[in-house]
């Protein structure tokens, strides 16, 4: 691999293609992604993979002779694995090379810096072929080694061999150069151009001998060229610059030009030489980092770098300006139906089409981001008013409201949009958009598919969550969580039949938190799946306690969230829990809301087909509240149904929901469901239910929820 048998170039300094090679290395991508590093893992995964995309074999050789590294390119030109090659030594796959030789140009490296050669390369066929390889310095480790770039030279070859038998005399290094070289007098005219520039135009270099930049071939920045000459000539100082032209077949082909000057006897510039390299493969390279960088792959849209990186600029001009602008955070409800549902073609084919309609709202110079997943990021610069901001997101909600033809199906999504206001809700970049976000995240608990404003309430709300969240997380050690139990009567005789096993929080400074203040934050959390494993062990336990031989049958509802079913081992967890507790499948019921039968459609039937073939009965939570039909009802296996106070406590002065009440009841029996009666408070709306065929029932009317000691001190009989 080293072979001294085609010097070409050995020199105290990398050569200038050394150099290029060299920032490919030791960090190009340094240089394109300055403004938004990753880590560690993620810098090393993206040089391998420039490296490996790189038409060039690269080797990284150790002071032991033995390859380090070896990219793509390596492996395919001499057809081994890289496993292969890196138990060889550059000897092994070089003919003209042995180890003492190696060793030497190693020596050679370390006290001159760099070496280009001509060697030949043996593949596993044994057959040779030419290369031209270019070893220059690397330290790596603590160590110093040598990284080799090898280039196959074989069509090269057969050229240079060919000039050579014509004109050899003429033969040198501008001649054979895969660089452009042209020179120019003080006129700006080519006085002469190598073999590699003449074959750039038609009529080869007679076409360009004695013509301008200008005049041939046509460069698009052909005046800031011939500007770039005169300032040479004037100052005698070179210069470099990159260069954008269409070759002949009109592809776009980027050059690196460096003009340098060549004095005459005067101590005037005379000429100035033009060496052109194609930098067309690095050029399309930092290109497509930079849109890494700060572009979304999927909709192309800017991504959350650049969106940070306008979203401060605008706030700059704003404040110059005295100009107000806005920040919109956007989140489709129900995007995972669509991914479980559809799968995730569809659901990229659904974000991309909500990228084109969002950009269709808004003016040229606004900037529609995604943040990731289904979340996009709004940016209105110079705004009139704070009511522009409500009127393009009207404009958002309904471009969103029409269908989407998605897999030839019909979908229709909304979303939730929450929005914040530059001066007046804040002056930075990163609370305006934790604003917004807070904001959305109002417009989806506020219902979905409509837009809030920020406020001061918000972020006072936030920060209480915040606070309530860090304080949960030690909740369970510091054993805060309890367990109460409200009873469950059968109405037609007031017997206590059951129980509902309800979480409560007794905070140490806070007091009794309300569920509805921390139940929401587990949830959203996580930490849910923690708390709902505990409560249904304390459950279980519970009602082990109150079943058995010569007692009556007493059965302990449990409620399980979302989060717990998106773990993925729920039904072994439970099944679990009742081995370990001793606690009968028919002793506990599990409770469920109805969106989770629309969300999670296909994940959760089959988890509550395994708790029925367990035993374990399931019930439909706050009944009449959710997103459910009766077709989905019908498709799962759910023996209760629970009816929601807000609709029980209405039924003594409101005939509607009355009569609500009783077209449920009526569903119920027609289905074979069971069906219990939530926020009981009354005589008389005990006797409504019991008059219409409701057969158990819960609410103060019978006893609050209770801790367990004071729950199992109540009669079996409970009357109201």
């Amino acid at each position: 691999m080293f072979s001294e048998r085609y010097p070409e170039e050995s020199a105290t300094a990398p050569t200038q293609p050394a150099r290029e090679k060299q920032d490919a290395v030791a960090g190009r991508s340094n240089e394109m992604g300055a403004s938004r590093r990753g880590t560690p893992e993620q810098e090393l995964h993206l040089k391998e993979f420039i490296l490996d995309k790189a038409r060039e074999a690269i080797y990284l050789i150790g002071p032991d002779l033995r390859f380090v590294y070896v990219n793509d390119e390596a492996c395919r030109s001499l057809d081994y694995s890289r496993e292969e090659l890196l138990a060889m030594t550059p000897p092994d796959i070089d003919p003209d090379v042995t180890r003492e030789h190696a060793q030497q140009i190693h020596a050679q490296l370390l006290a001159r810096g760099s070496v280009t050669i001509n060697t030949r390369h043996r593949r596993r066929d044994g057959s040779l072929f030419p290369v031209e390889m270019q070893g220059s310095l690397f330290e790596y480790q603590g160590q110093m080694m040598n990284v080799a770039f090898v280039r196959d030279i074989t069509e090269r070859k057969r050229l240079e061999d060919q000039l050579a038998a014509r004109e050899r005399e003429f033969r040198s290094l501008a001649e054979n150069s895969p660089d452009t070289i042209a020179r120019y007098g003080r006129d700006c005219r080519r006085r002469y151009v190598n073999p590699a520039y003449a074959a750039q135009a038609e009529g080869s270099a007679d076409a360009l001998l004695g013509k301008t930049p200008s005049e041939r071939p046509v460069y698009a920045d052909a005046q800031r060229y011939e500007a770039a000459l005169a300032k040479v000539f004037a100052s005698g100082k070179g210069t470099e610059f990159e260069l954008k032209w269409a070759d002949r077949q009109g592809w776009e082909v980027c050059s690196l030009i460096r003009l340098t000057p060549e004095f005459g006897a005067t101590g005037d510039v005379a000429t100035v030489l033009a060496v052109g390299r194609d930098i067309t493969e690095l050029s399309a390279s930092r290109v497509k980092i930079h849109q890494m960088a700060f572009y979304d792959a999927l909709t192309l849209l800017p991504n959350r770098a650049l969106f940070g990186d306008r979203l401060r600029q605008t706030i700059t001009e704003a404040s110059r300006h005295g100009q107000l602008a806005g920040v919109m955070m956007l989140d489709l409800d129900h995007f995972k139906t669509v991914n479980d549902t559809m799968g995730h073609p569809a659901g990229d084919e659904l974000l991309r089409e909500t990228a084109a309609r969002l950009g269709a709202c808004v003016r040229a110079y606004d900037t529609v981001a995604r943040l990731g997943g289904d979340e996009f990021a709004i940016l209105l610069p110079e705004l009139r008013s704070g009511d522009d901001l409500g009127r393009v997101a009207t404009k958002m909600l309904d471009a969103l409201s029409r269908p989407f033809l998605l897999d030839g199906k019909q979908v229709f999504v909304s979303c939730s949009i929450g929005i914040a206001l530059y001066p007046s809700d804040s002056t930075e970049a990163d609370d305006l958009l934790k604003f917004a976000d807070s904001a959305m995240y109002l417009a989806k608990q506020s219902g979905r598919n409509r837009f809030r404003f920020y406020s001061r309430a918000l972020t006072e709300s936030a920060n209480e969550r915040l606070m309530l969240e860090s304080d949960l997380r030690q909740a369970l050690a510091r054993k805060e969580l309890a367990l109460h139990y409200q009873p469950k009567v059968r109405l037609r005789d007031g017997v206590l039949i059951g129980s509902e096993a309800l979480l409560r929080w007794k905070h140490p400074q806070r007091g009794m938190v309300p569920p509805d203040k921390f139940i929401s934050i587990a949830e959203d959390s996580g930490l849910i799946v923690e708390i709902g494993e505990w409560v249904l062990r304390q459950a279980c336990e519970a009602a082990f306690a109150w079943n058995g031989i010569g007692k009556p049958l007493h059965k302990t509802a449990i409620n399980l969230s979302a989060r717990q079913f998106q773990t993925g081992n729920l039904v072994g967890l439970v099944r679990e829990v009742l081995e370990s507790t001793g606690c009968y499948p028919e002793w506990i019921e599990l409770e469920i809301t109805e969106s989770l039968l629309l969300d999670e459609a296909s994940e959760v039937l089959g988890m509550l087909k395994a708790f029925r073939s367990m035993g374990i009965s399931i019930a439909i939570d706050d009944f009449g509240t959710g997103y459910s039909a009766l077709s989905y009802l019908s498709r799962f296996p759910i023996d209760t149904l629970k009816i929601d106070r807000s609709f029980i406590g209405g039924i003594a002065t409101s005939s509607q929901s009355a009569e609500l009440v009783k077209a449920i009841l009526t569903i119920a029996h027609c289905l074979g469901y069971q069906v219990v009666a939530e926020g009981v408070e009354t005589e008389k709306q005990a006797a409504f239910l019991r008059a219409h065929g409701c057969e158990i029932a819960q609410g103060y009317f019978y006893g609050k929820p209770m801790p367990r000691p004071e729950f199992e001190c109540l009669p079996l009989s409970i009357s109201g």
